[in-house]
């Protein structure tokens, strides 16, 4: 088990390091989520998982690279004994805290249309992402806790191979282009309004619009995918806030705050 895992994120990353590559030094700390913490070696990113299989997710991305529209993480080697996926960094900046433009949009609906093409079968668990299951524990205000269990949509009959965290934070973009989706430790065969709920929270409804009419017609409905959406702020807000604050969580409690005028309208 990752969690007997002895030391740091620190300290597991340079084991690996040393273990597939013969050094351990110049680690730089690139940033921490719920999952992950990623470091930087040359040019070598080294992300070390708190649970997440390694080793599928690396065969994941090998069977993704030659398959999609926009850059995924290339494996250089995954190390199961200390939960470490290394790769070449990918060029761009994460888009978290900044808007999405119209041309991103387009460029993101058309690499879901793509990733959601493809047979989830033998690569990624199967999810049934009931939307009832994702109340259970949420906390927030009262009044957009009661927003939610007022507008619960039925289970989604589809299932599609989803990248199912696609934040802001887990995309990158170089001006106006996108240049590379991260972080596929949650991908799951699973309902696909969760691929467009985290960038309807992120980059509000404009977004939206562009992402799904460039989707085409098999895109999940717009009430799903705002539910999703709905939810996927409150987490983000409740994590923000718990013991151990730090400025990556600082950075996803604004942009869930922000995110609460169209997500929650008043009226």
């Amino acid at each position: 088990m990752l969690g007997a895992v002895e030391g740091t994120s620190r300290d597991r990353a340079a084991r690996a390091l040393r273990r597939h590559a013969g050094s351990a030094g110049g680690l730089q700390e690139l940033g921490s989520g719920l999952d992950n913490t990623a470091f930087l070696a040359g040019d070598l990113v080294l992300r070390v998982s708190r649970g997440p299989d390694v080793v599928g997710e690396a065969r994941l991305l090998r069977a993704l690279v030659p398959r999609l529209p926009l850059a995924v993480p290339e494996p250089v080697f995954a190390d199961p004994d200390d939960g470490v996926l290394a790769y070449r960094l990918l060029p761009g900046r994460p888009l978290l805290g900044h808007a999405g433009t119209p041309a991103q949009a387009r460029q993101l609906g058309r690499f879901l249309r793509e990733l959601h093409a493809v047979d989830p079968a033998g690569l990624v668990p199967v999810e049934e992402a009931d939307p009832h299951d994702w109340l259970t524990g949420l906390t927030g205000p009262p009044e957009l806790l009661d927003v939610l269990h007022a507008t619960v949509p039925p289970p989604g009959g589809r299932r599609v191979l989803a990248h199912a965290d696609l934040g802001a934070e887990h995309l990158l973009a170089d001006g106006d282009r996108l240049t590379g989706v991260l972080d596929w430790s949650d991908a799951a065969a699973t309902d696909p309004a969760l691929d467009l709920a985290r960038p309807y929270r992120d980059f509000g409804p404009d977004f939206l619009d562009r992402l799904l009419a460039t989707y085409g017609p098999d895109a999940p409905d717009h009430d799903r995918v705002a539910f999703f959406a709905r939810c996927a702020a409150l987490e983000d807000l409740a994590w923000s806030r718990e013991p151990g604050h730090r400025a990556g969580r600082a950075a996803h409690g604004a942009a869930a705050r922000r995110s609460l005028g169209w997500l929650f309208p008043a009226g």
